[in-house]
């Protein structure tokens, strides 16, 4: 067992397949996976730390630059006075060859962090490893870990046509934070405080981590929210510039997504390109995980669906155009002072803004509940989304289907809860049904970021007829 680090928060299910991989009798080729500051990096260089493993970090420079980087790294590692010297390999073959020489029968990792600068700086390199893969380490207990920020250039490495192609053993997928991983840098706020923070701040620990718990959510707010010097008032708008050279396109698809404009024709209109060329953009936003599109869960054909919609998933970039970038654009950062811009400009939207997060919050709530024992729930859901209808004049927040045919629908509402929603959800619990063409057994969801509830609502809950669920619930996951 190896003891995972005190500074790295939850990755429970991440540090034990870094275990697993490291006990394995034989060499492992594994991809690391996840957004820029979601935390893989911090992941992976404890755990090299942990084994004695040698952790290097690439970026953009050219391939002698990085071979005599990386040299420096294993010598310094392996304690090679030449080596640390600046006296490195002449091809990236030596290099490898020496690191396993120097490892013999036991286990090494190498772990290349942002792989996809190391294969732009050196294209022959995945050819490199290919040969090493299948020939110089079949015996071996190397542990080679390639890691990228870069989604679809990590994916692309794995494509039919490419060198690692059917190489790769083991996966590692960072995702995002959820709610009950967020709550833990603040873990003495009230819950509705710390859903409001990850509301703002979002769901990459890279973020979270600025958060100081022992002042206010609005201190925290100004102080890098809201002020000229603070570390997240431009992040948003500089979040793709280390992918691609021409980003505007993308940029205005996320500004048109979160100001609204969430349909096909929508963010066409809005961005003021045709549908053919916004394709591509648009699919690759969904590839790094930043645009999600999302049909109703009853669609047969969820791929040739025409009720599409599509959502900001992180909901720090949403926050930021919604609310910051406004004000960015009229001056009013660096003018006026950020406690007044939390009292007159952020605070009374943050309800606005907040509705939607939630909903997202409670569709992840359920969908932990098929992740183990459901507890919470009368059954294990298989799937988890929303719902519309053709016309999107009704709605269903969270809708999760169970291999028996169960089916839940529940309605999300950042304030209290009343007899009216509960009369409207089971109106349009119907609908659902019918457009799935039966349920087995329909049951009733209400969630609420308040805790608040009218005397219907508590009766119903009591009773056990519908699920209620509070801030409370959702932050303790």
């Amino acid at each position: 067992m190896i003891e995972k680090p005190s500074d790295v928060i939850d990755r429970e299910a991440e540090w034990t397949d870094l275990q697993d991989l490291w006990a394995r009798p034989r060499p492992d080729l594994a991809f690391a996976v996840g957004r820029r500051r979601v935390g893989k990096s911090h992941v992976l260089s404890r755990f090299a730390r942990a084994v004695g493993g040698v952790y290097y970090q690439a970026t953009r420079r050219t391939e002698a630059e990085q071979l005599a980087g990386l040299s420096r790294v294993v010598g310094a590692h392996l304690g090679d006075a030449a080596l640390r010297r600046g006296s490195g390999f002449a091809t990236w073959e030596d290099l490898f060859e020496f690191v396993a020489e120097r490892a013999g029968d036991d286990p090494f990792l190498l772990v290349l962090d942002e792989f996809p600068y190391l294969a732009d700086a050196a294209p022959a390199l995945p050819s490199v490893i290919q040969k090493l893969w299948d020939h110089d380490w079949a015996g071996s207990k190397m542990k080679l870990v390639l890691s990228g920020s870069y989604v679809t250039a990590m994916e692309r490495l794995e494509a039919a046509d490419q060198p690692l192609y059917g190489r790769r053993t083991a996966r590692l997928t960072f995702a995002p934070f959820g709610v009950p991983e967020a709550s833990q840098f603040v873990p003495s706020w009230t819950s509705r405080d710390q859903l409001v923070a990850y509301g703002l701040f979002g769901h990459l620990p890279g973020h979270l981590a600025l958060l100081d718990p022992d002042q206010t959510l609005a201190e925290n707010a100004a102080a890098h929210l809201l002020s000229a010097s603070g570390r997240l008032v431009d992040d948003a708008q500089h979040v793709l510039d280390a992918f691609t050279a021409e980003a505007a396109v993308h940029y205005s698809i996320l500004e048109a997504i979160a100001g609204g404009e969430t349909t096909w024709s929508g963010i066409t209109n809005r961005v003021g390109r045709s549908g053919g060329s916004l394709s591509r953009p648009l699919g690759w936003l969904e590839g790094m995980g930043l645009v999600e599109r999302a049909v109703p869960i009853t669609e047969k054909r969820p791929d040739r669906s025409k009720r599409a919609v599509y959502r900001v998933s992180d909901p720090y970039l949403a926050f930021w155009h919604r609310v910051i970038a406004p004000l960015v654009h009229t001056g009013s950062l660096g003018l006026v002072d950020a406690e007044h811009l939390w009292e007159e400009a952020v605070e009374p939207r943050l309800d606005d803004h907040m509705g939607s997060v939630f909903e997202a919050v409670c569709r992840d709530f359920v969908g932990r509940q098929a992740r183990r024992d459901p507890g919470a729930l009368p059954f294990r859901p298989l799937r988890v989304g929303s719902w519309w209808d053709a016309g999107h004049r009704e709605e269903v927040d969270v809708v999760a289907l169970g291999g028996a045919g169960q089916l839940l629908v529940g309605e999300a509402k950042w304030g209290p809860v009343t007899e009216r929603h509960l009369s409207t959800l089971r109106r349009r619990a119907t609908l659902v049904e019918a457009d799935l063409g039966g349920a087995s057994g329909v049951h009733l969801a209400l969630f609420t970021g308040r805790g608040e509830a009218d005397r219907a609502v508590r009766a119903e809950a009591d009773a056990g007829r519908i699920l209620f669920f509070s801030a409370d619930d959702l932050v303790a996951g």
